[in-house]
């Protein structure tokens, strides 16, 4: 059911991955290219201001002539920029070269867009590309004495390694995107998958609860009908041969009623708004109330119901809530223990309240014990039925434990009995206990 929607967050998911690492790789270049064009800036003005500052004071012979150069003269012009050595130019203000010291003479070089900045007083630094080299840093800086600008000064340097480090660098990218899609896609889908495991269950679990509730609601309503309908065969019939068929009728009405009462409830758990209504009770007190309410139907079954002695137990509880969950352990022990048997209530408080429900009955088989606390669930559903159950006995109580902060739990042995605990924090006021939504 979810298979579609596993994909696409798979597909989601490589999608923000590689979003991610672009982000991350984009940003990680840029800085790394300021930072490297910052360093070279710092190494070039380091070599260019003395140069400006000397010509300035007069202190550097003029070495700037224009001479022709052979072919292998430029080339060794090109090896001399490309090796990484820093290369200087001072230009006067008619824009004639006029300190060479390297002698280099290559087209495009120095640069005028740097030159004529500085001549106008500013500075200016750039990358460019020049013909034969490539990539070249140029710092160009205004030579000025006695406050007039009387040249310019340029220093450039290839920056050739720097853009093998930054090759380098988008070749990472480009392989963290490679490897972003192949992994991204595959995790995604297994952790996507592996997110939708509680929904799925969750879904089927309220597919099969509410396929059970109809199913349990259709056989009192067919009842009810039938019945109705035998009684309105023959309208001149007298209300005395009719009366097994109204019982019958009211009987049904009853059971359903209680059903959806029962759905209520659970309903109103799983949306954490089932109203509880705290007061200051004693745990001992309320188990020998359930057992007086339930003595009767032990004893038509030939059971004695017991409560075992024990000191006053206080808890801070529904009253009416927490006897609902007691008649249901107790019931359950009713149905499933032979004439005989006994049963009994334990009563014990130490770090928390605790009642125990023990039976000596037929007992659960481990397979099943699993499975009690699941909705509309019977271990023998023919008898459950038969004896009125709707298997929602044990998922109210389990919810009705929980929405007062507390435990149930179950353990049977076959042919030996059952033992249903429930456990719950001791008195407390209500500033202590906080909310009464269920911790589901």
């Amino acid at each position: 059911m979810f298979g579609s929607v596993a994909r696409r967050l798979a597909i989601l998911n490589a999608a923000v991955v590689i979003v991610v690492v672009l982000l991350l790789g984009s940003v990680t270049f840029v800085a790394l290219r300021h930072e490297l064009n910052a360093e070279v800036d710092s190494s070039l003005r380091g070599r260019l201001e003395p140069v400006a500052k000397q010509w300035a004071e007069g202190g550097l012979s003029a070495s700037g002539g224009q001479q022709a150069k052979s072919d292998d003269d430029h080339d060794d012009d090109e090896e001399a920029l490309d090796s990484g050595d820093t290369v200087v130019f001072v230009v006067d203000p008619s824009g004639q070269v006029v300190y060479n010291p390297r002698g280099v003479q290559l087209g495009g070089v120095p640069v005028r867009a740097g030159i004529e900045r500085a001549l106008a007083g500013e500075r200016d630094s750039r990358s460019v590309t020049v013909g034969g080299i490539g990539a070249v840093r140029v710092l160009s800086l205004p030579v000025r004495s006695h406050g007039q600008v009387v040249g310019a000064a340029q220093a450039l340097r290839s920056l050739h390694e720097h853009q093998r480090e930054l090759a380098l660098l988008q070749g990472l990218t480009l392989l963290g995107l490679g490897l972003g899609v192949v992994i991204a896609v595959p995790a995604g889908l297994f952790l996507a998958r592996r997110a939708m495991r509680p929904i799925d269950a969750a879904f089927t679990r309220q597919r099969t609860f509410v396929a059970d509730a109809s199913h349990e609601l259709r056989t009192p309503l067919t009842l009810i009908r039938a019945n109705a309908e035998l009684a309105l065969s023959d309208p001149h019939l007298p209300v005395a041969e009719v009366a097994p068929e109204l019982t019958t009728i009211l009987a049904e009405v009853d059971r359903t009623d209680r059903l959806v009462d029962d759905l209520l409830t659970l309903a109103r758990a799983d949306a954490g708004q089932l109203p509880l209504r705290r007061e200051p009770h004693d745990l001992r007190a309320l188990a020998a109330t359930a057992a007086a309410g339930m003595s009767a139907l032990a004893a038509a079954r030939g059971l004695t119901v017991e409560v075992a002695p024990s000191p006053a137990c206080p808890v801070w509880v529904d009253g009416e809530r927490l006897l609902q969950v007691i008649r249901i352990l107790l019931d359950n022990a009713i149905k499933h223990t032979g004439p005989g048997g006994t049963i009994q209530l334990v009563v014990s408080c130490g770090k928390e309240a605790s009642l125990r429900v023990q039976d000596s009955g037929e007992g659960i088989a481990a397979g099943e014990l699993e499975h009690v606390f699941d909705r509309f669930y019977r271990s023998d559903k023919a008898r459950s039925r038969a004896a009125g159950g709707t298997g929602l006995g044990l998922a109210i109580a389990r919810a009705l434990v929980e929405a007062h902060g507390g435990r149930i739990m179950l353990d049977s042995q076959v042919g030996v009995g059952t033992v249903a605990e429930v456990t719950l924090p001791l008195r407390a006021g209500p500033a202590e206990l906080g909310s009464t939504r269920p911790s589901r």
